[in-house]
Parts: structure tokens; C-alpha cells; sequence
């Protein structure tokens, strides 16, 4: 039930902050937020699909390429449970580098789907990437603490 209720909790805020956020501006990616507030704690057979499957709808949602997301959030999962198995993710600094880590998974992700599929990159800089990590750090460890959930 917290599930479904995060799950509404997120499409709401991504269709605000879709509506309100500068034109050009990188925002925070709240399905990252979801995928890993969902992995915490819960077994691989558990976060990896989920991941996967928030992803998808974030391709359903966005009307893009169908599977760009989902192999970002598989990835942003599947590193983030590596992290967390070797860091203490729920503290302070083994948080935030549980999240850098699955947060730079997702980006090879999206540039691993892209040079699969020979797409054209769009002129990206590396700031736009900084300041995307920068406003999603916050929202995910305020995730995690209200989780309140301890290392897995």
C-alpha cells in the first residue's frame, strides 16, 4: 500500500515540477528517487523488476524511446544495491555515495541504449548532468530517512 501511494505521490510531483520547472533545466529525476526508496531494504528478485517497470511507465509517461528509462533504472538499481552492500548506505556519506553511484549507472545506461541503438546524443554538458544529481540527491536521501529503513 506505501507503494502504490509513493507510486502516486511521484506521478503527481513529476506532472508539478513538469509544469513549474524552467524550460532547460535538467529536474530532478523522481523515478530514480522511487526505484531506490523502492530497492531499499528488499531483496534483488524484488527491486531489480521494480526498477525495470517504473522505468518502463516513465517511457509510457514521457512518450520516448521504450526501454531508455527502464534499462537506466535497472542499472541505477542493480548499482545501488552494490553500493549499499559495501557502504553503510543509511549514513550520511555511504548515502550519498550509494546514490552518486546508482545516479551515474542510470546516465550509462541511457548512453549504453543510445550507442546500441546508434541514436544521435543530444548536446548535453556535464553540468547539466551535475545539476540533475545535485536537485535529486536531496528528495532521495529525504526517501531513505523516511523509510527509515536500515542498511540490507
Amino acid at each position: 500500500m506505501t507503494a502504490l501511494l509513493a507510486l502516486l505521490l511521484t506521478l503527481f510531483l513529476a506532472g508539478l515540477l513538469s509544469a513549474l520547472w524552467p524550460q532547460g533545466l535538467m529536474a530532478p529525476d523522481l523515478f530514480l528517487v522511487l526505484a531506490l526508496w523502492y530497492a531499499w531494504g528488499r531483496p534483488y528478485y524484488l527491486g531489480l523488476p521494480v526498477a525495470f517497470l517504473l522505468g518502463l511507465l516513465q517511457d509510457l509517461l514521457g512518450y520516448g524511446l521504450l526501454g531508455l528509462h527502464a534499462t537506466g533504472l535497472l542499472l541505477a538499481a542493480y548499482a545501488f544495491y552494490a553500493a549499499s552492500r559495501r557502504l553503510v548506505a543509511g549514513e550520511g556519506l555511504g548515502a550519498s555515495f550509494a546514490f552518486l553511484w546508482a545516479f551515474l549507472a542510470k546516465w550509462f545506461g541511457y548512453f549504453l541504449v543510445a550507442y546500441w541503438l546508434r541514436l544521435d546524443l543530444p548536446p548535453l554538458l556535464p553540468l547539466h548532468l551535475l545539476l540533475e544529481g545535485l536537485f535529486t540527491l536531496p528528495l532521495a536521501l529525504l526517501a531513505l530517512r523516511l523509510k527509515g529503513a536500515r542498511a540490507p
